[in-house]
């Protein structure tokens, strides 16, 4: 689940570059992206925040042994996730303007550029350490107990 959602992730971010570079396309083009990259960082990405921030998080922290580089991992998903977050506050405002006003891309497009830009970065060393470090110490670390909770309280957060 987890691993599916970073390829969510890497699609919208995706969408959001392109969008910042979108000078000629459609009115229709730009709002359908604007609205579709919106929902996904105001929906679906703080779900996913949520899954490892609440949950597995407190899990590897109990469980990780002393010295294993999990621990210190876990601590910088977190951390990461604060960063990443400050920038979508400053997208976020530009998605909303498109999705009402396709026009406007060009007034928007450089600052949605730099926005995009560095959130691409922050992703790509965010999603690198928890695809290496942190979602391989899962099976490493966690009992099936808490692997089965962790999963059901990913499944409660989306229904």
């Amino acid at each position: 689940m987890l691993v599916g959602c970073h390829e969510r992730i890497r699609h919208f971010s995706s969408m959001a570059r392109k969008l910042a570079h979108a000078h000629d396309a459609d009115a229709q083009q730009v709002q359908s992206a604007a609205e579709a990259a919106h929902r996904y960082f105001t929906v679906a990405l703080p779900l996913h925040e949520a899954d490892e921030n609440e949950s597995l998080h407190p899990r590897l922290k109990r469980a990780v042994p002393a010295g294993d580089l999990a621990g210190p991992a876990a601590d910088a998903m977190v951390d990461q996730h604060n960063a990443i977050d400050e920038l979508l506050e400053r997208l976020l405002p530009l998605l909303q303007l498109l999705e009402r006003n396709p026009a406007k891309q060009p007034e928007v497009a450089s600052e949605m550029c730099a926005i995009t830009s560095r959130l691409d970065d922050l992703f790509r060393e965010h999603l690198e350490l928890e695809e290496k470090v942190v979602f391989p110490a899962i099976s490493a670390n966690l009992s099936d107990a808490d692997r089965q909770s962790l999963v059901a309280e990913m499944q409660a957060r989306r229904k």
